[in-house]
């Protein structure tokens, strides 16, 4: 499970990304879990754009393979 979330996230508030990460914690789920600072709910600065895109690919091509050139 990859969780990405914005820290100032008014949609879905950041407790509950934290009570999530928890709970796959506790039942030995294998996640990944960012809160990117100053983000609500959409992560608009272009650095946090980039890492999520880049965070995404390498979580699918972990669990799914490579991508195909």
């Amino acid at each position: 499970m990859l969780i990405l979330h914005g820290q100032d996230d008014t949609n879905v508030p950041i407790g509950q990304a934290i009570y999530f990460q928890r709970a796959l914690s506790q039942f030995g789920v294998e996640h990944e879990f960012v809160v990117y600072p100053r983000e609500g709910h959409p992560i608009l600065e272009r650095n946090h754009q980039i890492d999520l895109l880049q965070r995404t690919r390498a979580w699918f091509a972990r669990w799914l393979g490579p991508a195909p050139c």
